[in-house]
């Protein structure tokens, strides 16, 4: 006991004697990459992220975000540019096509919510065994110069009765297989990048097989100019970012022409699709609504990255920037902030992000009575 009790007491006392090598760095980078030695073994430094400084093991305020090993996590700053930034209105004008995407006919609630937004197709497969069904839109808008792919979210409709009161079969189908990627069980999407199956599985049917893709080339050939906007609610974003992802890397799309911007959007892939998300798409949103609990899932089991090796964080849940993050109601004019950080540790309280009420009432409107409105414009204005 006195043995534990010495070393307990001599490890802070000489790690304290190299932290001031991490010390010197003055930036996350460097940081991050730099490592002391303690007792003969390799003791990573660390770069605060709340102080802005590096230092060794016991230097960071506790619960607070840290970066360690790998330079990506550090701060990147977003654009304030007009054209490059997030605004409310943005959001909310892009929501009700997200919102469109729910509505059997699509057509008929976007002539109330979007009247220059015109539907070119609606496309419905059925992605799971249990009969749940998977859906989206192409469109464009002559007066916005813009093409819009947009996803439906994930079915409240039917319960599973395995699962808690509150998830849908389709939700709790989910749920499971993001278990397994916690695990390290990713379907590969594009080089090293892997993302859940149950998304991997409802991207290839719908964007693949029900001939959106091909229908998406051809729309391009008539309005080669036009942007290209990406969005989805729930699962939907999840499908949204990967179409977007596939897009660039494939060279469907110019990058430059990628617009992506997705609500409640879980952790879809792995640490390589978070950065492979950063490298190909430069425009590129998450809007979060206060403690959304599918947006906090699947979660990594270390986020900090401070036990596990290299390797093994490699294959945990990452999101990609940038973080919207509403801590609100999501009213009219009520504040939110970007946060660049990759993943959103530091940003909001993830241990509180369990409202599934948050979930479906994005701009303080509830989806569904949404919809049954018929999608009225002023609801989400």
């Amino acid at each position: 006991m006195r043995s534990l009790l010495l070393l307990a007491i001599l490890v802070p006392l000489i790690a304290s004697e190299a932290v001031p090598e991490c010390k010197k760095v003055k930036d996350c980078a460097t940081c991050a990459e730099s490592h002391i030695h303690v007792f003969g073994f390799k003791e990573n430094c660390r770069w605060c992220v709340e102080t802005k400084s590096c230092g060794g093991p016991f230097s960071c305020p506790l619960g607070k975000a840290v970066v360690q090993r790998d330079p990506f996590k550090c701060p990147h700053k977003h654009s304030e540019s007009k054209g490059r930034r997030y605004t409310d209105r943005l959001g909310r004008s892009v929501f009700a096509i997200a919102l469109a995407a729910r509505d059997n006919n699509a057509t008929e609630c976007l002539a109330n919510a979007r009247p220059d937004v015109t539907v070119i197709k609606q496309y419905t497969v059925e992605c799971d065994k249990a009969g749940n069904n998977c859906g989206a839109f192409l469109s464009v808008s002559q007066e916005a110069k813009a093409i819009y792919i947009a996803y439906k979210g994930s079915s409240f409709d039917k319960q599973d009765v395995l699962s808690p009161c509150f998830l849908s079969s389709q939700l709790f189908a989910e749920f499971v297989h993001g278990l397994a990627a916690q695990l390290g069980a990713w379907e590969k999407f594009v080089d090293d990048a892997g993302v859940i199956t149950y998304f991997h599985q409802a991207f290839q049917k719908l964007f693949i097989e029900s001939g959106l893709q091909d229908d998406l080339m051809e729309l391009r050939k008539k309005h080669p100019a036009y942007r290209l906007w990406l969005t989805g609610h729930s699962l939907g974003g999840s499908l949204a970012s990967m179409t977007a992802l596939y897009a660039a890397h494939h060279k469907l799309i110019d990058q430059s022409k990628i617009r992506l911007i997705t609500f409640g959007e879980p952790r879809t892939g792995n640490v390589a699709f978070a950065k492979a998300i950063e490298t190909e798409i430069d425009f590129r949103y998450r809007v979060v609504k206060r403690n959304d609990l599918v947006s906090n899932i699947p979660n990594s089991v270390d986020p900090n990255a401070i036990l596990l090796t290299p390797a093994m964080f490699d294959k945990q849940p990452l999101f990609y920037r940038y973080l919207v993050h509403y801590d609100n109601l999501m009213a009219k004019g009520d504040s939110f902030k970007v946060c660049e950080l990759s993943d959103d540790h530091g940003c909001r309280n993830l241990a509180g992000a369990v409202d599934i009420n948050d979930h479906v009432t994005y701009f303080n409107v509830n989806h569904d009575e949404y919809n049954k409105a018929r999608c009225p414009r002023n609801m989400l204005q």
